[in-house]
């Protein structure tokens, strides 16, 4: 999280707990309300949680010099919320859903549907078989051996 090499390690365990509850919930929250697949969590643990890691922040080192050098703003709420839109809403979620439209209206950003049901690892799982039913004519053959 942001700010963990500032805070004392009560702060940094609260922070963890807090933050932790909130990205459980929201990465849930999302996937039921928007309808987007999240298979690995990915988003949730890195970008939920950076959101509210930086904003958390903002609360818990209210205050604190954000540079060793002396002219620069310090740690502050407001701060940390217009540094989390711009990196998180502005530089990261503008581009890849750009990105995205410019992939679907391609049509490069989804797999064909028959190809979903059977599955990307169709081919692997043939040869998956194929190598199951040579290991079990082995292991047969060693049997009947004995």
């Amino acid at each position: 999280s942001a700010g963990n090499d500032l805070y004392h390690p009560i702060q940094a365990m609260l922070v963890a707990a807090i933050g932790v509850v909130i990205v459980y919930r929201l990465h849930f929250w999302v996937e039921r309300k928007f309808k987007i697949d999240d298979a690995v969590g990915a988003v949730a643990v890195h970008g939920y949680s950076g959101v509210v890691g930086l904003i958390i922040a903002g609360f818990v080192l209210w205050g604190a010099p954000s540079s060793p050098y002396d002219g620069y703003a310090t740690v502050n709420p407001l701060g940390q919320l217009i540094g989390a839109v711009i990196m998180f809403g502005l530089l990261g979620f503008l581009p890849g859903w750009a990105l995205a439209k410019i992939q679907q209206a391609a049509g490069v950003l989804r797999i064909p549907r028959d190809v979903e049901l059977q599955g990307l690892d169709f081919s692997e799982n043939k040869a998956f078989e194929a190598a199951k039913s040579d290991v079990i004519a082995a292991e047969k053959a060693a049997v009947a051996q004995k």
